[in-house]
């Protein structure tokens, strides 16, 4: 066994030992999250992963290749190593669909599954519809019976629509396969996905496995378009507003921790001119970020979603968007549709979003404003205080910075 399969081994080893007592539908899970973990190492990997737990032979290794069993091919269900067999072993891959939904909020559409198995246990598969010229698929989230429950809260902002679950599975098999770029929740949780699609009669879907896709370049900053939205930007609003102290330490905040754990809003840290130093002033650090969003020095450190909602943006877009806001004040709504609309209502904006994109646009300001909600730019969905100060600041930023 190679260096890279052995610590995988070893975890799994101690993991399944815990995952005997479980149920089969985390069963699955774990075993497609192990499963694609083993294909990073090669082509081989998951031949390799099988025999390297079958050899340990112990009730915790019985688990795991039971487990492996339900979304991989090649695992010998006669041979001994399977003995003794957990508990749900008779439950695996008899989860069946009991309807299915289309779930609306703020980043687009996800399709959402609720399936039950032969020991009568419910869970709920929901999928990221991502917009754009061909569909595709963003997170995956596997959770308990009770999650969309929890997700038609009046305050969770999700609006929840009854659809045929056949056509529903047959739209997310479409997507799946135009999915060049997959997100890390996908490749976990690809084969469990590909496992519950089957029961709709959909086969011939290949595993999703990590992209090596190189990352695009970064198109080359026009200075003359720089300096119009900036001449735009001052006379369309002014001398900028100064947002207080603690907002700043408040949001500067919030972004060095994300730092300190990787956490997804420090991508735009990451991305930023210099990129930004930590120890640098809150507004420095809070304002290198938001601009970032807006014009971003580098994409390597963005994910894949926000690399190509960065790129879908330009900056008659974002001109439209701050403007707009920041004339209605503290309070407008920020929702994705509602930018939209921000756009194409601004007088210093002379182009417009068709229709035809509307989605794509709107997911596209979806995944670039989170950082506004982690920040304080937006609260409960509105523009704040520190937005009004912020948003035109960072723009500034971003269209001075070289």
């Amino acid at each position: 066994m190679d260096d890279l399969l052995a610590p995988i081994v070893d975890d799994a080893l101690v993991q399944a030992d815990e995952l005997r007592h479980l149920d089969a539908v985390r069963a699955e899970l774990w075993a497609s999250d192990l499963a694609a973990l083993a294909a990073e190492t090669g082509d081989d990997g998951i031949t390799r992963l099988v025999a390297a737990i079958r050899e340990a032979g112990s009730p915790a290794s019985a688990a795991a290749l039971w487990a492996l069993d339900a979304v991989i091919d090649g695992v010998d269900l006669d041979a001994p190593s399977f003995q003794p067999s957990p508990e749900w072993a008779d439950t695996l891959a008899t989860s069946r669909s009991e309807g299915a939904w289309l779930l609306s909020e703020r980043r687009g559409l996800s399709a959402a599954f609720r399936f039950v198995d032969a020991s009568d246990t419910r869970h709920i598969v929901v999928i990221d519809l991502v917009p754009g010229e061909v569909e595709t698929l963003g997170e995956v989230t596997v959770g308990p019976h009770d999650l969309l429950d929890v997700l038609s809260e009046e305050d969770a902002g999700i609006d929840r629509s009854t659809v045929n679950p056949s056509g529903l599975a047959a739209r997310v098999a479409d997507a799946f396969r135009a999915t060049i770029e997959p997100t890390a929740s996908l490749v976990a949780a690809g084969r469990l996905l590909m496992l519950r699609l089957s029961t709709f009669g959909i086969t011939g879907l290949v595993p999703p496995v990590w992209s090596d896709g190189e990352v695009p370049a970064l198109p080359e900053r026009d200075p003359e378009d720089d300096a119009y939205a900036l001449e735009v930007l001052h006379r369309a609003l002014g001398s900028m507003a100064v947002g207080s102290t603690s907002e700043y330490a408040t949001a500067a905040a919030v972004l060095r921790d994300a730092a300190a754990i990787d956490g997804e809003a420090a991508q735009w840290l990451a991305a930023s001119v210099g990129p930004v130093d930590l120890l640098d002033d809150d507004e420095s650090v809070a304002l290198s970020a938001l601009a970032a969003v807006v014009a971003p020095q580098r994409l390597e450190p963005l994910s894949p979603q926000a690399r190509n909602a960065v790129l879908e943006l330009e900056w008659a877009d974002w001109l439209g968007v701050v403007i707009g806001l920041v004339r209605a004040g503290p309070g407008t709504p920020a929702d994705p549709d509602h930018l939209v609309d921000l756009i194409n209502r601004c007088p210093e904006v002379t182009s417009t979003i068709p229709k035809k994109d509307r989605p794509r646009v709107a997911w596209a300001l979806a995944v670039c404003t989170e950082l506004w909600s982690a920040t304080g730019v937006v609260s409960n969905g509105a523009l704040t205080d520190f937005g009004v100060a912020a948003l035109p600041s960072a723009l500034d930023l971003a269209w001075r910075a070289r």
